[in-house]
């Protein structure tokens, strides 16, 4: 494992990393991890205050408008070189919007540099970090008209900067959570969980009134979704074999299909839907079609039902059936009772 760097040590490296970073982007522990590269790989998690702390103070410098004049040669040499280099990052200069431009006055193009460090100035000026907390500022009047809120912190400013500086982002404060790896690798060909994934119900596209052309071609339907519009057009093609024989991808146009593609000889399978959006004439309500699949099982349970009621009525035939032969067989046990009851009565005469 890696040495631990000294403190003098994190703030020297966090000065040199602070103007190779985007701190729009980059959040406090992806900082720490590219510190840590610095260092070979030291684990710097115990240290996460001390460098939080350090990062303020280093991004508070960059306000700071002293300026050593008596530079040693080895230093002017490298400022020389650093002018005639172009400036790239944080240090190129972009065109910035009218409102921080009248609020900095200097002028339409800043470096994103010059803004952190006009803005410092100005806040520090005008005493506007939380007495409590310095990393939260508190907007007066005039930043107010410019970021449009009471308060951010100093590493959210950067978000509110960028919506000032071309290409002006919209301002986004979430942070993107990194999606979680799976921990076993799923083998190819395998189903998650051994469930099937469920099929896309049919009917969830919108139907569209189609042109007089296209109805020519899908068997003169009025009304139909475009999944169904471009599975008409395939059993079309199939049906005329209308594919390239010697490249299937491509599609030979009969008279009906040039109609569709704005009169071209040949279209290929990937481009051919952009030829068909212009057929769909007028966007209808998902009342207005009803899917085949769904008809089917309309009609299909229709005749259940009908099964089902026949099989009702049966049933009571047979209840009745079974009550007649049952007053029936009542009928000749009192005929024999009676008969029995007869016989006893001459018996005893």
């Amino acid at each position: 494992m890696a040495d631990q760097p000294t403190d003098d040590d994190l703030k020297r490296a966090i000065a040199k990393l602070i103007p190779t970073v985007d701190l729009q982007s980059t959040g406090i522990k992806a900082f720490i991890k590219l510190l840590s590269k610095e260092f070979g790989g030291a684990d710097l998690k115990a240290r996460n205050k001390f460098i939080k702390k350090a990062l303020e103070e280093a991004i508070n410098a960059m306000s700071s408008d002293e300026e050593d004049s008596n530079d040693d040669d080895e230093e002017e040499e490298a400022a020389v070189e650093a002018k005639a280099k172009k400036p790239k990052g944080l240090a190129q200069k972009k065109k910035i919007s009218k409102k921080l431009a009248a609020f900095l006055g200097k002028g339409d193009t800043m470096a994103r540099t010059e803004i952190v460090k006009a803005l410092w100035e100005y806040i520090r000026e005008h005493n506007l970090q939380h007495p409590e907390n310095k990393r939260e500022i508190i907007l007066d009047d005039k930043m107010k008209e410019v970021f449009g809120c009471d308060q951010f912190s100093m590493f959210a400013m950067n978000k509110y900067i960028s919506v000032h500086v071309d290409p002006f982002k919209p301002l986004d404060l979430t942070t993107k959570p990194k999606p979680e790896k799976s921990k076993t690798k799923r083998k190819r060909g395998s189903k998650d969980d051994g469930k099937p994934k469920a099929k896309r119900k049919a009917g969830a596209q919108p139907p569209y009134r189609l042109s007089p052309e296209l109805q020519l071609v899908v068997g003169g339907k009025e009304i139909l979704p475009r999944p169904q519009v471009v599975k008409a057009l395939w059993v079309y093609i199939k049906a005329n074999g209308l594919q390239n024989p010697e490249n299937k991808r491509e599609i030979l146009c009969d008279d009906k299909l040039k109609a569709i593609m704005n009169g071209k000889d040949k279209v290929t399978m990937f481009n051919m839907n952009s030829f068909v959006g212009q057929h769909l004439v007028e966007k209808l309500d998902k009342s207005a079609y009803q899917h085949e699949d769904d008809a089917d099982a309309d009609a299909k349970d229709t005749k259940v039902a009908a099964v089902v009621k026949d099989e009702e009525v049966d049933d009571d035939d047979d209840d009745n059936n079974d009550d007649d032969d049952d007053n029936d067989n009542d009928d000749d046990d009192e005929v024999d009772e009676v008969e029995e009851t007869g016989s006893d009565t001459e018996d005893e005469d």
